[in-house]
């Protein structure tokens, strides 16, 4: 791309979001970008969905065990580190990069369940989950399935057939 070129695609951009341009090339790109960006947008809208469901599984496994989950070892920092940057971290920076996409509210559940959980290990000062910590994550839980149940009733009211002819 030559000087004039780029002068003319940044008047073009100017005053333009980066989700716009993003869908763009989504659409109107080569076949490679097209992949790259759908894969993308694929990634940061069900990763984190699925991180938070094998969390929920983990913890709700946890719970059933009245020993801890395991003892420390300082050998074993470097597995901790790991586990705690890809169920903890990974999702915050998704986060970040779903904004690209504009991602609707419904997709970005699993973050509120993400910052919540960080919040909990945050207030117990432990990266590792104790029993202590199972009723405030099943707290969380609970709420979590709320904002789906509301996500279902707002799509029943407002988008199916039966719900516009009863609720309009």
């Amino acid at each position: 791309m030559n000087e004039e070129d780029k002068k003319r695609f940044l008047a073009l951009v100017k005053g333009k979001d980066i989700a716009e341009i993003m869908s763009l090339l989504a659409e109107s790109g080569n076949q490679y970008s097209r992949r790259i960006l759908r894969f993308f947008r694929w990634f940061c809208k069900w990763t984190p969905f699925f991180i938070m469901l094998t969390h929920m599984y983990g913890i709700f496994d946890f719970s059933r065990n009245p020993k801890e989950m395991f003892v420390v070892h300082k050998a074993n920092w470097a597995c901790y580190t790991f586990i705690y940057i890809m169920v903890y971290v990974l999702p915050m920076v998704l986060i970040l990069a779903s904004r690209f996409f504009w991602l609707c509210w419904k997709y970005r559940i699993p973050f509120f369940y993400f910052f919540a959980i960080n919040s909990i290990h945050l207030v117990y000062w432990s990266w590792y989950t104790t029993n202590e910590m199972v009723m405030a994550h099943f707290a969380i839980m609970a709420f979590t399935l709320l904002l789906y149940v509301y996500g279902a009733v707002d799509w029943f009211c407002s988008k199916s057939r039966l719900g516009k002819r009863m609720f309009s």
